[in-house]
């Protein structure tokens, strides 16, 4: 008899408040007549009704089924937690382990609630009341079921995440791209539970019920009015949806957005944050990344290129500046320099000097920033010590004939040249 009614409680339960009936059998077991032997053998001072519908002794009932409900829930969950995690222990499987700690909580609202609309049969409830007493057993059972599904969703999350990070080693592109879908589809699993869950909560009560079926009959306007006013969030969030499936920027990603430098720090369902280089935060609509080209330096790979120009006198030796790059790059930026490219190339030149350019390469950005610093210093340096490193600036002068003393030869003095001609000595001669 216990267990039967154990199961035409949980049919009540898991019953919309419709029309629905579970049949006669039900309704003698959960609605028991008033010549019940347990009202008889009470005493006549407990049979008044202080308050609303419910007589005394039924309002005390109430208050000691809800203690003694939290009570019990709580033991047994105690119990059901020591037994599941005797169970986990012996399979070698994570994915048990996650849905064990989830059900930490929403275990013991599930109980009280299955025990409260079961207790609250022996207390005799009047129809309206016994419907409230359902109603909020059910409320609970549906918040606690909507806990568990957003718990297990964020530990399943983690659980999955490090488990990828500790299969996949140094493959930090692989692990950006788990990272950026897991928190997307978080963010949309979560979104839909909350949803659901409000649905399933509002649908019980009939005023609401009536309004939505009110709503639903005049689609044609609604729609439209909706449609339009939520076309840009519609869009945004299926551009959230593709971004996460083609991945044109993950998070960890070091990106050129909007002429800012910048790391991707949060994938939203709407918008991306980039964490600048000075710290601040640049939060860029999800649609740009689709709409507009911009530059992610570590799509394939974090390893970038590096240069660094320098502008040198045209009798500089270059065979010496690349000597010099390779001991700069061996001794004070062994540290952030991967060993994979370097060189020294005459790129331009000029009427006063040539560019000499710089190639270094790093394992990510923020290494090839620090290592052009070090490299552009200390070639500064080299080239201030050779004696003509740095650009000079050269110049002609020519002097007037008045300023050119003559010069004496044997055959008599030699006549000035004019500005810009050169002046000829006659073979023999020398000057005085």
């Amino acid at each position: 008899m216990m267990l039967r009614n154990l199961v035409l409680t949980l049919l009540l339960l898991l019953a919309p408040s419709t029309g629905f009936a579970l049949g006669p059998a039900a309704d003698s077991v959960l609605n028991p007549g008033q010549g019940s032997p347990l009202q008889e053998a009470l005493p006549p001072f407990l049979s008044v009704r202080p308050f609303g519908l419910l007589e005394l002794w039924q309002w005390l009932g109430l208050v000691l089924l809800v203690v003694s409900a939290a009570v019990a829930s709580r033991l047994l969950e105690k119990v059901g937690l020591r037994l599941g995690a005797s169970a986990v222990r012996l399979t070698s499987s994570g994915w048990d382990d996650q849905m064990f700690s989830a059900g930490k909580g929403p275990l013991r609202f599930t109980l009280l609630a299955m025990m409260g609309s079961l207790g609250s049969r022996v207390l005799l409830l009047p129809p309206p009341a016994q419907h409230g007493v359902d109603l909020a057993a059910r409320s609970l059972a549906i918040v606690a079921v909507a806990w568990f599904v957003l718990r297990f969703v964020k530990l399943s999350a983690h659980f999955l995440e490090q488990k990828v990070v500790r299969d996949s080693g140094a493959d930090v592109g692989r692990v950006r791209g788990l990272r950026t879908q897991l928190v997307v589809m978080r963010r949309i699993i979560e979104a839909a539970t909350y949803v659901l869950a409000v649905s399933l909560l509002l649908l019980q009560f009939e005023a609401v019920r009536n309004v939505g079926v009110s709503l639903l009959a005049s689609a044609g306007i609604a729609g439209l009015v909706l449609g339009l006013a939520a076309q840009k969030s519609i869009s945004t969030l299926l551009a959230g949806i593709q971004l996460s499936i083609t991945q044109p920027v993950r998070i960890g990603d070091t990106v050129i957005v909007e002429n800012e430098w910048g790391w991707i720090e949060e994938i939203t369902l709407t918008y991306v944050v980039v964490k600048v280089w000075d710290l601040r935060r640049l939060v860029v609509p999800m649609t740009h990344f689709l709409d507009k080209p911009f530059q992610n330096w570590s799509k394939v790979s974090p390893e970038i290129l590096g240069t660094v120009e320098l502008y040198a006198d045209y009798k500089t030796d270059v065979a010496a500046v690349r000597v010099e790059l390779v001991r700069i790059l061996h001794n004070e930026g062994r540290e952030l320099w991967d060993g994979k490219a370097q060189g020294v190339q005459v790129t331009a030149c000029s009427e006063r000097a040539m560019t000499l350019r710089a190639l270094v390469s790093a394992a990510d950005s923020g290494k090839a920033w620090d290592l052009r610093c070090l490299v552009r210093e200390k070639l500064i340096a080299f080239l201030q010590k050779q004696p003509q490193g740095l650009p000079v600036l050269r110049a002609e002068a020519s002097l007037p004939p008045e300023m050119v003393m003559p010069l004496a030869s044997p055959a008599g003095p030699l006549s000035a040249a004019k500005p810009g001609e050169n002046v000829v000595v006659p073979h023999g001669t020398r000057a005085g």
